[in-house]
């Protein structure tokens, strides 16, 4: 008998723990890196990014560029703030020039794209310059010429899925995580009633009363 009610204590404990287990190691869900290969280059007559577009598959993310300038000239990897709070030409997040043959890394987290697109870039958030499609504007330094995409040395970062917010799959585990709760709730009472009955019938007065009915004793 006290075997049994330890099994059946051990079980609802672990239905009850369940769903917490699953809400918490959610939101301990870490954020996502992506790693992105990009050439400073010359083709025919015009300098560019051998990577034009960076596709984000979700926000936030940890994005690090590594720059190869595979030209003669010198190139940058660059992004502005979009209230020009720096010089003309630094920009926030920069390369500096980078010779012809060298690299060059800069890694910055995007927090978000949509309403407010914001980067953090050493411990300091910002919100970037646009793109004319609405993401964020990187370009060279010295080839920028009119910022527009596939006529200068400028490139920009956008969401892999228009729409795609922040908010979405933090709702899907908060959905998850309710029917789990629904489900173990159900579960605790079906073996409640099941456990009674195993209890009871298993007690010496029951069995007693089961054989006194039986022989048609009043």
């Amino acid at each position: 008998m006290f075997r049994l009610a330890v099994l059946v204590s051990f079980v609802l404990l672990s239905i009850y723990l369940v769903p917490t287990a699953v809400t918490e190691t959610s939101s301990a869900t870490p954020i996502p890196s992506l790693i992105e290969y990009i050439q400073g280059e010359t083709n025919g007559t015009r300098q560019q990014f051998s990577v034009q577009r960076i596709l984000l598959p979700q926000v936030p993310i940890n994005v690090t560029i590594q720059f190869h300038n595979n030209d003669t000239m010198d190139h940058t990897f660059t992004i502005d703030d979009q209230n020009n709070t720096v010089p003309i030409g630094k920009g926030v997040i920069s390369t500096e020039l980078v010779a012809g043959g060298q690299n060059a890394t800069v890694a910055f987290t995007i927090l978000s794209m949509a309403p407010l697109i914001q980067i953090s870039y050493n411990n300091t958030i910002f919100a970037p310059e646009k793109s004319p499609n609405g993401g964020i504007l990187y370009y060279c330094i010295p080839h920028r010429g009119t910022a527009t995409l596939g006529t200068s040395m400028v490139g920009e970062i956008v969401l892999a899925s228009i729409g795609t917010t922040t908010g979405t799959p933090e709702k899907g585990i908060l959905i998850r995580a309710y029917w789990i709760g629904i489900i173990g709730i159900a579960a605790t009472l079906a073996w409640t009633i099941i456990s009674y009955f195993i209890i009871k019938s298993s007690s010496g007065h029951f069995k007693d009363h089961h054989e006194h009915v039986r022989k048609g004793l009043p």
